[in-house]
């Protein structure tokens, strides 16, 4: 028995490292799949155990039926992260949208043992699934890592927001933690546990007793594949991407995707904005806006002289569909038909729980995303955006980002001026797909001048089959190296720079 891995959002961690001395000219490059049991497991087996996010393990009809029910089932969980690595509190993690993270050794990307000691990884009553974002962020302002979960039960959702603090602190500190009972009394992870080693157990504990969860009741079960902070507020885009309980049950009964559990109610549902406050947890607003769905936000901030008013821009789409473009079948067959997002901007005030679009109108639709087209800053279609990370939750200027077009995933890298409301930079090479796009600051920068650094991107030669890194002049865009690797990466989503 095999397995056939159907979406592109599917595939095993495969992390790398790349560690540029830039004096000697020299990249020493490192690279492993994480050892998960989910991944030693398809190895062992031959396929996979574990239902993914567009493929099905191919349980028995009798065995799918039995998932409605079992919500503690630890065969039906995946422990292994493909999304992005972030660094929290001094140790390495690679996250995805499932329940459980993995601890990497930073220096050899070996697997400590996974993460499993955050408040949504316990499982609720009559739970169904749970999605944590893998893009957590750092507050600068408050020393802490916020993170969230949306949780769906057969009783009711719920929104999870997490705290991590900086400071390792005991005000959470149980019994439980003194005696490891947090570790064996989940059986969802009772087959991972076994090969967890001191130093990711003692990493599990200090992330327990520094992390604060607040709950609030969902109506509607979004997905929400990341957020973003001002310099005092959370903000999360509720798209109209919409669980459904029904398309639930005959999913997992016919064996189907976890995509198909999600139902897209644009055409007659608004797009929520959740405000949560940073320093007490507290929901501060809940504001409609329009209809849209998104991957991505860019960057949120309030207002100079209005604090009470936040500047939220987003990579947006007109609906959902993207999410079926992405299967491999229409990949390999080069369908990509309505290419990725555009750039929207959304101006939230909390004094009349409103939201405006600042740029609506400003072109005639056009496309298949016509509306994110018609209110667009710049009218040019990309995905993956990053930013000069000295300027999160702050003012800014510069968009670096993956351009995106129908018909051509991931073709060149762009630099966009958010004043300027215009395209300032392009790399682009015959044949050759960039990956997200990351600013690094110069070191001595005093970040008077925004795009003072490099910008650097692993790029796949699709012709030679071959794999490079490529290193940009933040300010000219223009090339400055590139590392050529011995084997080739496929086609990544996200990373970082420590």
């Amino acid at each position: 028995m095999t397995t056939s891995l159907k979406h592109a959002f599917d595939g095993f961690g495969f992390i790398q490292k790349y560690n540029i001395d830039g004096p000697s000219q020299i990249v020493r490059f490192r690279a492993s799949f994480i050892k998960s049991r989910t991944y030693k497991e398809a190895l062992k087996n031959g396929h996979t155990i574990v239902r993914h996010f567009g493929t099905d393990p191919c349980k028995s009809i009798f065995g799918r039926f039995q998932l409605l029910f079992r919500n503690r089932d630890a065969t039906t969980y995946s422990d292994d992260s493909s999304v992005t690595v972030q660094m929290v509190h001094n140790e390495l993690l690679a996250l995805t949208e499932t329940t459980v993270g993995n601890i990497l050794d930073p220096n050899t990307l070996e697997s400590l043992g996974p993460l499993i000691s955050l408040p949504y990884a316990s499982v609720l009553d009559s739970e169904i699934l749970s999605m944590p974002t893998a893009h957590v962020m750092y507050d600068e302002k408050h020393k802490m890592t916020v993170g969230y979960s949306i949780r769906i039960t057969r009783k009711g959702h719920w929104l999870d927001i997490i705290f991590i603090s900086d400071e390792v602190s005991n005000e959470n500190k149980t019994e439980d933690d003194n005696e490891d009972k947090w570790l064996t009394g989940n059986d969802r992870f009772i087959y991972i546990i076994d090969n967890i080693s001191e130093r990711a157990k003692a990493y599990n504990r200090r992330i327990r007793s520094s992390t604060k969860l607040y709950r609030f009741p969902l109506e509607y079960a979004s997905y929400m594949h990341s957020a973003s902070i001002s310099e005092d507020y959370l903000i999360l885009t509720e798209v109209p991407l919409h669980f459904n309980k029904f398309y639930a049950i005959w999913n997992l009964i016919s064996g189907r995707a976890v995509t198909d559990m999600f139902k897209w109610n644009g055409e007659t549902m608004p797009t929520y904005f959740r405000v949560i406050s940073l320093d007490t947890g507290e929901q501060i607003a809940h504001i409609p806006g329009p209809a849209f769905f998104t991957f991505h936000h860019i960057n949120s901030y309030q207002v100079k002289d209005n604090k009470k008013k936040i500047i939220v821009d987003i990579c947006a789409f007109d609906d959902s569909r993207i999410i079926n473009e992405l299967f491999l079948d229409k990949l390999r067959e080069n369908i990509f038909p309505s290419g990725t997002g555009y750039f929207r901007r959304f101006e939230l005030d909390l004094d009349t729980n409103t939201c405006i679009e600042p740029n609506a109108n400003a072109r005639e639709p056009k496309g298949i995303h016509c509306y994110s087209y018609a209110n667009s800053l710049v009218p040019i279609q990309f995905e993956l955006p990053r930013i000069n990370p000295k300027f999160i939750g702050k003012s800014y200027r510069y968009v670096y980002a993956t351009r995106a077009p129908p018909g051509r995933l991931f073709d060149a890298l762009i630099k966009l001026d958010v004043q300027s409301k215009e395209q300032v930079g392009l790399w682009e090479e015959a044949c050759k797909s960039p990956s997200e796009p990351i600013f690094v600051p110069r070191p001595d920068a005093n970040h008077d001048q925004e795009d003072d650094g490099v910008v650097l991107s692993i790029v796949l030669d699709q012709q030679a089959k071959k794999s490079f890194l490529l290193v940009l002049d933040g300010i000219t865009f223009k090339e400055l190296a590139r590392a050529h690797l011995p084997i080739h990466i496929p086609l990544s989503f996200h990373g970082n720079f420590y």
